[in-house]
């Protein structure tokens, strides 16, 4: 009897795995489904997918966002998302989702569950995909704006590492917050800040995404 009503009990919770300083679940497909019906309408439910940004926007579940498990800022911006919200989280096949449930458990983030199969479970399943281009992408904190060499003397280049759907403006200010250079960019395409059509000095930068979020930072020019 008591065999029997743990086997119940899986079913229906789905299978828990324990990760460094806490748990999270993992869910087959349909059970996935349910959580995303049960959490319709609400912000305390996040899908996040944690393949490669290219994948996500070739086909993805409606509404989960792009946090690449195997970028460099992913612990970062892993630390930044609330913990109190509820996270389905899935991968291609279910072999990268894991690992990335575990990171977030060690975030102190309380709910966590694993897409068992990941998407081409959900897919075998009948569920639905949606494919090319969304959103919302990566979230803003996840990019990082390079600019090297740093203090720019001559001809630095200024970068995007991270992905960002359409064009981006790189607006770059000096010290007194007047505008002296505003240019368009595609992200992962670099561009060359001449250092001689600046004065020496302090300059801040600002990204402005096309939903309107802004990023910034600042640089030096020296001679």
């Amino acid at each position: 009897m008591r065999f029997y009503f743990f086997a119940i009990l899986t079913i229906l919770l789905g299978t828990t795995a324990v990760a460094q300083g806490g748990t999270y679940k993992t869910i087959t497909a349909v059970q996935a489904d349910s959580l995303i019906k049960s959490h319709q309408g609400l912000n305390d439910f996040v899908i996040i997918d944690v393949r490669g940004s290219v994948s996500w926007i070739t086909e993805r579940i409606d509404k989960s966002v792009n946090y690449d498990s195997s970028a460099s800022w992913f612990n970062d911006s892993i630390d930044k998302l609330d913990k109190n919200k509820v996270y389905l989280v899935y991968c291609s096949s279910g072999g990268r989702s894991p690992g990335a449930c575990g990171t977030m458990i060690t975030k102190n983030i309380k709910t966590v569950y694993n897409l068992q199969g990941g998407i081409t479970a959900w897919k075998s399943s009948g569920f639905p995909t949606v494919k090319g281009t969304g959103i919302g992408v990566y979230p803003i904190s996840s990019l990082m704006v390079k600019i090297y060499p740093n203090p720019v003397v001559d001809l630095s280049t200024l970068e995007i590492d991270g992905f960002v759907e359409g064009e981006v403006k790189i607006e770059i200010l000096n010290a007194l917050g007047s505008l002296v250079i505003s240019r368009k960019m595609v992200p992962g395409r670099a561009i060359t800040i001449n250092g001689r059509e600046l004065s020496p000095g302090l300059y801040f930068y600002r990204l402005v995404l096309p939903q309107n979020q802004v990023k910034s930072g600042r640089f030096q020019v020296a001679r």
